[in-house]
């Protein structure tokens, strides 16, 4: 009898327990930026070892159309937590006082900013640039970044004409000459040129930080109702992030891997190498390497609130605190490369 009451006691408190450990599963709808790959490792290495899940998160990750997509989403709240460009979160703040949000953990250290051109062209400085058509899709945070790299490089805007085009079909309009240039992060467009039959040899391009923009790029952020509601998810969500970058950090196939596991379709050769370029470019950073991931500059970030808001003319320049809060991030112990 004592048996049979100590068996019905712990099917009991299991029942009870069931629904009660289910329900304690926090749902995260994460955005991503851009098509996923591995440069998105991170999110996917989390998800797929159960990293988030240990934190109580039930996460769903979505494919993005660009970073001002990504920061409409979150300020109208469709997602709880995404992966936008920091600058054009700068911008929206200004712009959405009542609207706006920080992001809480930087993602590339260095921003992967570029602006394509094929050597073919003859273009081999971006003055070169006047007159000629650049072709970007309407949200990407490249393009939203231009004026300032036309405003250090010598280039008139007014005198280009822009098409705006469909993201997919970018690589495809430089690539058999309808534009004559195109804006996007260059380990996307270099590794998408050569996949549409674009020799490496005749590629170009110019990168925005070796023009004197030291700009930070993409970085985790939540929308103001999940930030207020769930900060603890927060929290949770960024140390099993932080966990994934660090495994990618040691083992970079980790990361194709992962991104296979979430899109199929994917090009393992292809995401090797656009990988192998975003760690040396944007991810594993000199910074990085000394203070870890996740933190920023204060000085630095700044002077990049200050250049942006005169750039873009925006109506008022956001604080640091609204452009970036380092209250949610893991101790820098647990930030640091092994």
């Amino acid at each position: 009898m004592k048996r049979r009451y100590i068996a019905w006691l712990s099917l009991a408190l299991a029942l009870v327990a069931a629904p009660h450990t289910a329900s304690a599963q926090t749902k995260v709808k994460f955005t991503l930026d851009w098509i996923p790959g591995a440069t998105h490792g991170a999110f996917f290495v989390a998800l797929q070892k159960g990293y988030y899940k240990a934190e109580g998160l039930d996460v769903t990750i979505d494919r993005g159309k660009g970073s001002a997509e990504v920061v409409r989403q979150l300020a109208a709240g469709s997602y709880d937590m995404g992966f936008p460009d920091i600058n054009v979160v700068m911008d929206f703040n200004s712009k959405n006082p009542d609207q706006g949000f920080p992001v809480l953990m930087s993602g590339y250290e260095e921003a992967p900013a570029a602006i394509f051109v094929l050597k073919s062209s003859g273009i081999t400085d971006p003055k070169q640039l006047n007159g000629k058509k650049l072709g970007s899709a309407a949200n990407d945070s490249t393009f939203k970044l231009f004026p300032i790299f036309a405003s250090k490089t010598g280039i008139d805007p007014a005198s280009m004409q822009i098409q705006y085009i469909e993201p997919s079909l970018r690589e495809v309009l430089l690539a058999q000459g309808k534009v004559d240039a195109i804006p996007g992060q260059v380990f996307n467009s270099l590794l998408e040129l050569q996949a549409k039959g674009v020799k490496k040899d005749d590629i170009k391009y110019f990168m925005y930080k070796d023009y004197g923009l030291e700009l930070y790029g993409n970085s985790i952020a939540a929308s103001r109702k999940f930030l207020k509601e769930h900060p603890d998810a927060v929290k949770g969500f960024l140390r099993a992030t932080m966990k994934g970058l660090k495994d990618v950090a040691k083992d970079p196939e980790v990361a194709v891997k992962a991104a296979l596991a979430y899109e199929p379709l994917l090009n393992a050769d292809i995401e090797r190498e656009r990988l192998r370029v975003a760690l040396d470019c944007c991810i594993l950073t000199e910074h990085v390497k000394k203070d870890g991931f996740g933190d920023v500059n204060r000085e630095r970030l700044q002077n990049i609130i200050t250049l942006i808001t005169k750039a873009y003319n925006l109506p008022r320049q956001p604080s640091l605190e609204e452009v970036f809060d380092p209250s949610y991030l893991p101790p820098k112990s647990e930030r640091m490369i092994n």
